[in-house]
C-alpha cells in the first residue's frame, strides 16, 4: 500500500516542479514577453497524457478500493473521479488557447494567461486536497495486503517524464526544468 501512496506522492511532487515552470512561463507572458510556447504545448500535454490517462485513473481506482473499504470515512472521495474529469477538460481548454495563439488567433493575453493561472491554481488545489484527505486516509485504511491493485497499464506506467527510461518527447522537457531549477536555486 505505501508503495502505491509514494508513487502517488512523487507523481504530485513532479507534477509540481511542472506547474511552477508553467508559472514561470505565464509570468513572463503576463510581462508582455514571448514565453516559449513549445515548452507550453510540451507542459499541457504531459497534463493531458500522464495524469489525465495513468495518474488519475490510478488514483480513481484507488478510491474506488476505498469506498469498499470503508464507505462511511471515504464517503468525501465519491466526487474525485469528477474532479479529474475537470482537470482534464481544463488542461484541454488550456492547451486549445495556447494551439490558438500559435496559428495566430487574436486572443486577449490577460483571457490566455488567467485561463493558465486558473489551470495551475486548480492543479495545486487538487493535489493539496489529495495530500491532506485522500492519500492520508489510503495510508490508514489499506495494508499492503489489502490493496492488491489490478496490474493494468495504469499501475505498471512510469511516470514518463521523471523516469531515466522515459519516453524520449520528454527528453526536452526535463532539461528545461533541470535548468530553471538551478537558475532559481530551487533543486
Amino acid at each position: 500500500m505505501a508503495n502505491v501512496v509514494e508513487r502517488i506522492r512523487t507523481e504530485h511532487a513532479n507534477m509540481e516542479r511542472l506547474l511552477l515552470l508553467l508559472d514561470r512561463q505565464i509570468e513572463h507572458f503576463e510581462e508582455g514577453g514571448k514565453p516559449d510556447y513549445e515548452l507550453l504545448q510540451e507542459i499541457l500535454f504531459y497534463f493531458s497524457d500522464f495524469p489525465d490517462k495513468c495518474h488519475h485513473p490510478k488514483e480513481d481506482l484507488l478510491a474506488e478500493k476505498l469506498l469498499r473499504t470503508d464507505p462511511e470515512r471515504a464517503a468525501p472521495l465519491r466526487g474525485l473521479s469528477e474532479m479529474h474529469r475537470e482537470l482534464a477538460a481544463m488542461t484541454n481548454r488550456v492547451a486549445s488557447l495556447v494551439d490558438r495563439v500559435l496559428m495566430e488567433a487574436e486572443l486577449p493575453r490577460d483571457h490566455v494567461a488567467q485561463a493558465t493561472r486558473e489551470f495551475i491554481e486548480a492543479q495545486r488545489h487538487h493535489m493539496a486536497m489529495e495530500e491532506r484527505h485522500f492519500l492520508p486516509l489510503a495510508e490508514t485504511l489499506l495494508s499492503e495486503r489489502a490493496l492488491d491493485p489490478p496490474q493494468e497499464e495504469i499501475f505498471a506506467r512510469q511516470d514518463p517524464l521523471f523516469d531515466r527510461q522515459s519516453e524520449k518527447r520528454y527528453t526536452e522537457l526535463i532539461e528545461n526544468i533541470i535548468a530553471w531549477e538551478r537558475e532559481s536555486g530551487s533543486s
